[in-house]
């Protein structure tokens, strides 16, 4: 099980950095998609750091409560990535931009496919840590 354990670390925090480091290689391209408060570029930082400082918290922590935070991020990601592929999403009332890109670009496709590795691989920790936890409370 410890193996285990380690593997799907390794394949949260591998999926996270991926997803980050493609957004930050993209922000600046992202820059002129602005809000009144932040621009989509903004937005792409905000990901990428929310994805870095997780993955150094499950690496230092290594609970599951972090574990649900990759899950959220990841997920909550992935979720944008292709909401606004399919449809326009205006988020002009909250200071941010209008988003909308309905292509799919090899980027694209490697940050959504990092990012559903980093939420299935955290939510299988969450379960394996939980077992584990419910084994140990029954061992005498």
């Amino acid at each position: 099980m410890r193996v285990l354990r380690i593997a799907l670390y390794a394949l949260t925090g591998a999926g996270l950095i991926v997803n980050a480091v493609i957004h930050l290689q993209l922000a600046a391209t992202f820059d002129a998609v602005t809000g009144s408060l932040l621009s989509q570029g903004d937005l792409f930082r905000i990901q990428a750091a929310a994805g870095i400082l997780i993955t150094v918290a499950l690496v230092i922590a290594r609970r599951a409560w972090v574990a649900a935070i990759a899950v959220l991020i990841a997920v909550g990601g992935l979720g944008m990535l292709v909401l606004t592929t399919l449809v326009p999403l205006d988020l002009t009332a909250l200071g941010l931009p209008a988003i909308f890109e309905p292509v799919w670009y090899s980027d694209k496709v490697i940050a959504a496919l990092a990012q559903g590795l980093a939420a299935l691989a955290a939510a299988a920790l969450i379960v394996v840590k939980r077992r584990r936890r419910a084994a140990a409370s029954r061992t005498p």
